[in-house]
């Protein structure tokens, strides 16, 4: 009979995987409260960690702080943290909009960034190309060559995988082709993965106050995009597939599009969409805001234009943005109800703060105020959507790894 086990890497890996997360989880820790909350012993862990600030990865930061209420016996516990610049990780993003490239620590903290709008006429290769001068210059201007280079994570847009030469192999996206690519570039691991679904767990990483339960995360741009978080984890069948919330009805017997049911999410939210119904309304008795930051030419309304003159009150173009968001709120209410959300994040919908305000009273009077306070704008807007590619490289390569260089065992 053949026997099969854990190796002594693996059970090492998870070992060390574990105290990584439990320190992320809480901050500064001591042993004790590691191996409690891990339940294995003090002498474990003080193995594993003493291991672990030998090599850089874990560090000191000294005694535990006590009030004159709780004086302990005996001496003080030693608080242990992540040294953050242990490594670094490249993140870059491409969406229908924007290139995004940034370089952050192990805190994601953004150490350098930049991007550039994405054209037409920008081939895949221009793209990949833009990415790894990017990098080069990224590391270059912070002293930083591959050694330090946890790697690069690159967040694409669903919509751009044909653009970018990614199809569909065995039921999943084939990301190997751009990942070779780049890495033969820049000499560093690539990990590719789905934009909307990497921003929402970005997203969630910047919620330092409350990492648990389930997340909404909604993209909005020329297509619409949904990534579900279920306890830190996004759902299984929504890695990919992000686009397939454009199919839910919101308004029965509303606006068609060819292909979907009539009054979906694409046929009623989308960017598009949107700026065409304030094209139907157009005029300059109706909109006159609109119409003079556009010279009277409604070809040259875009999402920005058309933002403004809901926010500098045009009557006609408020009438629209009222209806939107009504139609949003049904929504944002019903991925809550289904999916027991926590919170509902909203992406690239670049509501100013009187949009904001406007559409959760609309929230609060078509559904509660419970459903109003779960609505939160995203923290990863236009140029800083490489947080995506970067949370996914310190996921797999840091945190999933225990904070091991494979190539080195």
């Amino acid at each position: 009979m053949e026997l099969q086990g854990i190796s002594k890497l693996d059970l090492k890996r998870r070992n060390r995987m574990q105290i990584l997360k439990v320190i992320k989880e809480c901050g500064p820790i001591s042993r004790v409260d590691i191996a409690s909350s891990m339940k294995i012993t003090r002498a474990a862990v003080t193995i594993i960690t003493n291991e672990m600030i030998e090599e850089g990865i874990l560090y000191e930061v000294g005694e535990a702080p006590v009030s004159l209420e709780n004086l302990q016996k005996g001496r003080r516990k030693i608080l242990i943290d992540i040294n953050e610049n242990y490594k670094f990780a490249l993140g870059a993003s491409v969406s229908d909009e924007y290139i995004s490239v940034g370089l952050a620590n192990l805190n994601g903290k953004t150490m350098d960034k930049t991007y550039t709008n994405l054209t037409p006429d920008m081939t895949d290769e221009d793209i990949l190309k833009y990415i790894e001068e990017s990098c080069q210059n990224l590391m270059q201007n912070s002293c930083l060559d591959t050694s330090k280079i946890l790697g690069l994570g690159v967040a694409i847009q669903s919509d751009m995988c044909s653009k970018m030469k990614i199809y569909h192999k065995d039921g999943k996206l084939d990301y190997s082709g751009v990942e070779r690519n780049l890495s033969d570039m820049l000499g560093v691991e690539v990990i590719c993965s789905n934009l909307t679904s990497a921003l929402a767990l970005a997203n969630q990483e910047e919620n330092v106050e409350e990492r648990t339960g389930n997340y909404v995360f909604l993209k909005l741009g020329k297509h619409v995009n949904l990534a579900i978080l279920l306890e830190n984890e996004v759902m299984h069948e929504n890695v990919d597939y992000t686009n397939h919330v454009e199919k839910i009805i919101v308004n029965p017997g509303g606006r068609k599009h060819e292909g979907f049911p009539d009054g979906s999410v694409k046929a009623e939210l989308t960017q598009d969409t949107i700026i065409a119904k304030c094209k139907e309304i157009f005029s300059q008795a109706d909109t006159p805001y609109l119409w003079e930051a556009t010279n009277g030419d409604a070809d040259a309304i875009n999402y920005k234009t058309m933002w403004a003159a809901f926010s500098k009150g045009d009557t006609k173009a408020v009438e629209v943005l009222d209806g939107v968001l009504k139609t949003l709120t049904i929504l944002v209410n019903n991925l809550s109800i289904a999916f027991f959300a926590k919170s509902v994040v909203l992406h690239g919908f670049k509501m100013n703060d009187w949009t904001y305000d406007r559409f959760k009273k609309c929230a609060t009077e078509m559904c509660g105020e419970e459903l109003a306070k779960k609505i939160q704008l995203s923290r990863t807007e236009g140029n800083l959507e490489f947080k995506g590619g970067i949370c996914t490289v310190i996921l797999e390569n840091f945190y999933n790894k225990g904070g091991i260089d494979l190539e080195n065992y």
